[in-house]
C-alpha cells in the first residue's frame, strides 16, 4: 500500500498520484541512450525505511528498491502470492504455528560501502542471509523506532515481538548492541537460508503479511556502519528528509536511491546487481488479448532511471501530459468533462491522439474519522450518526471526484467477502430531517455527559483536512455546507500529511478526513482499525473501543476456514455500521490515462512494486512528439 501500510490515504492522491505516471527520457540530451522514466508524486514522503512506512507516497518510492519473502503476481486475477525472495511456498506445521521458509540463494544488496571496499575503491555487496530478516523483524519490534504499522500486523502474533519491544527500552537509542543480545524467539534462522516463525496462535492472513515490502531484510551492515559508527552515523528512523543519506538505502529490488532533495526530486537508478526476474508468462483472462503478454519471458525491469518530481498543483501536472512530457496521467477535476464522456469513456480526439483509458476499481474507502478520545464527538453517538445522515455522499463523489467513487456503505470494500453479508449502515443514507432528530438526541447526551449544559447548542467542530492545496480547501467547504444544514458549525484546519498524521498520533484532533488502503485481501485488514488494543500501537487512530467488537475480532483472528470467519465479520461491521466511528465516504474509482508508446499497464488492487515491468517505446515516443 498499502497500506501498503499506514495506508492513511491523503485525498488528493486519488487525482494526481497514480503509480503510472510515467514520462521517458531519451534522445540527445542527458541520459541519451537510457529509458528515462519522469514521475510525479504530490505528497512529502514520509519515510524511506521498510520498516516504518505507513503512507502511500512513502510505498510507493520503497516498493521498487525493498523486496519482501512475497508479492502479489502482476497480471493474475483473482489475485495470487508468489514467492519474491522465498525460495517456494512456507511448509506450516499440523497446528498452524510454526512457519519454516527457505530462502532464495544468490539474492544480492545493492552495492554499498557498509560492505567494504575492493582494491579499487568500489563497494562491494553480499547474499541475503535469514539473519537479516530476522534483524529486520528485531528493528519493527525495537521501542526506539516508530514502526505501528509494521509492528500492528505482526505484535500479538509472533512470539517474543511484544518482550522484546519491552526489553529494549532500557538501551540508549544509539546503542544497537540491542540487536546482537536480545533474542527474537518467534523470527529465527535455523541456517543462512532458513527462516522460520513461531506464532502465538494461527494467523490466517500471514502469507498476505509477508507479500508486504516493509518486512524486507535488512543487512546489519547498515546498522553497525551507517548507523552506529560510519564515518557519518544518521539516526535509526532515516525518517527526516535534511538527514536521509541515499548510501544507507541498501535493499534488493530493481532500483536503488540515487538522490532524495526534499519537496523536489528522487532519482532511482537501476540495480546493477538485481537477479534476473523476468516479466510474467501468464495472466488473467483477456491479458493477451490486451497486449499485457508481449514482453513474456523478458528481463526486467525496462526502464533504466526513475525521476520523480515533487508537484503539488494538478494544473501543472496536466499541462506536462497535455505537451506530452509525461507518459500518463490522472484527470484532474477541472477537465475532467474535457477528457471523458457522460457516459463515462473516453473523449474521441484523446482516442486519435493515441490515448487510452484505464479504469479500475480498488479496495480503499476514504473517510471522515471522529476521535473518539475527544469529548465531544466521542461522547455522542447520536451526534457521529446526526453526522453521517447530513452528510450528502453522493453529491460529494459528483463535485469532488467527478462521480469517480461508489459510497462506502459500511468498512469492507464491497469487493471483499463479509461486505455484502454485513450490508448497509442504515445511516448511509441522506436525510437532513432524520439528522436534525439525532441533533436534538445529541444535545441531551452531551449534558448527561457534562459536555455542555442544559439549553446550550452543540460548539463549533474542527475538521483537520490532510494538505493544503486548492482540492482540500475544496472539499473542507463541502464539509461545512453539509453540516450547517443541521445547525453544526465547522472550523476547517489545512495541513500537510505529515502533520496530520502526527495530530492524529498525538490525539489532538477531534475529527479528520483520511482513509484506508487495503494491504491484504481479507475484511481483517479494515475491521482491525477498530479493535482497541491497536490504539496503543496506532493503528486504531479513531480510538475506538467496543467490547463486542474486540471479542468478535478475537474470535475471528484464528479461525483458518474463510468461510468461517463471514459471518464473525458481519457482525463486527455491523457493530460499527451503528457505532460510526467514522463517516464513511466513498470507495474509489481511478482513470488513468496511457500514451500509446507505454505498455504493461495495469493497476493491482493490493501489490506494489510493479514499476519494474512497465515498458516504454522510446523510439514510438519521439515519432509521436514525446521527449
Amino acid at each position: 500500500m498499502k497500506w501498503f501500510y499506514i495506508i492513511a490515504i491523503a485525498l488528493v492522491a486519488a487525482l494526481v498520484a497514480s503509480p503510472f505516471v510515467l514520462l521517458s527520457g531519451g534522445g540527445d540530451g542527458p541520459g541519451a541512450g537510457k529509458v528515462i522514466s519522469y514521475n510525479i508524486y504530490a505528497s512529502k514522503v514520509k519515510s524511506i525505511d521498510p520498516a516504518t512506512c505507513g503512507d502511500t507516497t512513502s510505498s510507493g518510492i520503497q516498493c521498487n528498491i525493498y523486496e519482501g519473502l512475497y508479492c502479489y503476481h502482476y497480471l493474475k486475477r483473482p489475485i495470487e502470492v508468489i514467492p519474491q525472495l522465498a525460495d517456494g511456498k512456507p511448509e506450516i506445521s499440523k497446528d498452524g504455528l510454526t512457519y519454516t521458509i527457505k530462502i532464495k540463494k544468490g539474492v544480492k544488496y545493492s552495492r554499498n560501502p557498509c560492505f567494504g571496499l575492493d582494491k579499487d575503491g568500489r563497494a562491494k555487496t553480499r547474499t541475503v542471509t535469514a539473519e537479516d530478516f530476522v534483524l529486520a523483524f528485531k528493528r519493527i519490534a525495537d521501542f526506539h523506532i516508530t514502526t505501528s504499522l509494521s509492528l500492528a500486523f505482526i505484535h500479538d502474533k509472533i512470539v517474543g515481538m511484544d518482550e522484546f519491544r519491552q526489553r529494549t527500552r532500557i538501551y540508549h537509542k544509539g546503542d544497537f548492541s540491542r540487536y546482537e543480545k536480545e533474542k527474537l524467539p518467534g523470527v529465527t534462522a535455523p541456517n543462512e537460508h532458513t527462516l522460520q516463525f513461531k506464532l502465538k496462535k494461527p494467523f490466517p492472513q500471514f502469507l498476505y503479511v509477508l507479500a508486504m515490502h516493509v518486512y524486507a531484510p535488512i543487512p546489519h551492515e547498515v546498522v553497525s556502519y551507517h548507523l552506529a559508527g560510519g564515518k557519518d552515523p544518521i539516526p535509526l528512523n532515516w525518517r527526516s528528509p535534511e538527514i536521509i543519506k541515499t548510501r544507507s538505502v541498501v535493499g534488493t529490488g530493481p532500483y536503488l536511491l540515487s538522490k532524495w532533495i526534499k519537496a523536489h526530486k528522487i532519482i532511482l537508478l537501476r540495480n546493477p546487481e538485481f537477479r534476473g526476474e523476468l516479466y510474467p508468462a501468464e495472466g488473467a483472462d483477456g491479458d493477451r488479448k490486451a497486449g499485457m503478454l508481449v514482453d513474456a519471458g523478458k528481463k526486467v525491469p525496462f526502464i533504466d532511471e526513475v525521476r520523480l518530481t515533487f508537484v503539488k498543483e494538478n494544473n501543472t501536472g496536466w499541462m506536462m501530459f497535455e505537451k506530452k512530457l509525461r507518459d500518463s496521467a490522472g484527470i484532474p477535476r477541472d477537465v475532467f468533462t474535457d477528457v471523458i464522456s457522460p457516459d463515462k469513456e473516453l473523449e474521441k480526439k484523446w482516442r486519435k491522439r493515441g490515448v487510452r483509458l484505464i479504469k479500475d476499481t480498488y479496495p480503499a474507502i476514504y473517510w471522515l474519522a471522529f476521535n473518539m478520545d475527544d469529548e465531544m464527538v466521542g461522547a455522542s453517538k447520536s451526534l457521529r450518526q446526526a453526522l453521517w445522515l447530513s452528510f450528502n455522499v453522493e453529491e460529494y463523489i459528483d463535485l469532488i471526484f467527478n462521480g469517480r467513487g461508489i459510497r462506502a456503505v459500511n468498512v469492507i470494500p464491497s469487493s471483499f467477502k463479509g461486505h455484502k453479508e454485513a450490508g448497509p449502515s442504515k445511516y448511509a443514507r441522506f436525510d437532513p430531517k432524520a439528522a436534525k432528530a439525532k441533533i436534538d438526541q445529541a444535545k441531551k447526551e452531551l449534558v448527561a455527559a457534562g459536555v455542555i449544559k442544559p439549553g446550550e447548542g452543540i460548539p463549533k467542530l474542527t475538521l483537520d483536512m490532510p494538505g493544503q492545496e486548492e482540492h482540500h480547501r475544496r472539499v473542507g467547504e463541502f464539509v461545512k455546507r453539509q453540516f450547517q444544514r443541521v445547525g453544526i458549525e465547522v472550523k476547517v484546519i489545512m495541513n500537510d500529511w505529515p502533520t496530520l498524521q502526527q495530530k492524529v498520533h498525538n490525539k489532538v484532533v477531534q475529527m479528520y478526513m483520511m482513509g484506508w488502503h487495503a494491504d491484504y485481501p481479507d475484511a481483517e485488514n479494515f475491521l482491525q482499525l477498530f479493535y482497541s488494543p491497536n490504539i496503543k500501537i496506532g493503528t486504531n487512530n479513531m480510538n475506538y473501543r467496543n467490547k463486542q467488537f474486540d471479542k468478535l475480532f478475537e474470535k475471528a483472528a484464528t479461525v483458518m476456514d474463510e468461510k468461517k470467519r463471514i459471518p464473525l465479520y458481519k457482525e463486527m461491521a455491523r457493530i460499527l455500521n451503528e457505532d460510526c466511528p467514522a463517516l464513511l465516504l466513498s470507495e474509489p474509482i481511478s482513470y488513468i490515462l496511457v500514451n500509446e508508446w507505454v505498455r504493461n499497464v495495469k493497476p493491482h488492487p493490493i501489490g506494489s512494486g510493479f514499476r519494474k515491468f512497465t515498458y516504454i517505446d522510446t523510439a514510438l515516443r519521439r515519432k509521436m512528439g514525446g521527449r
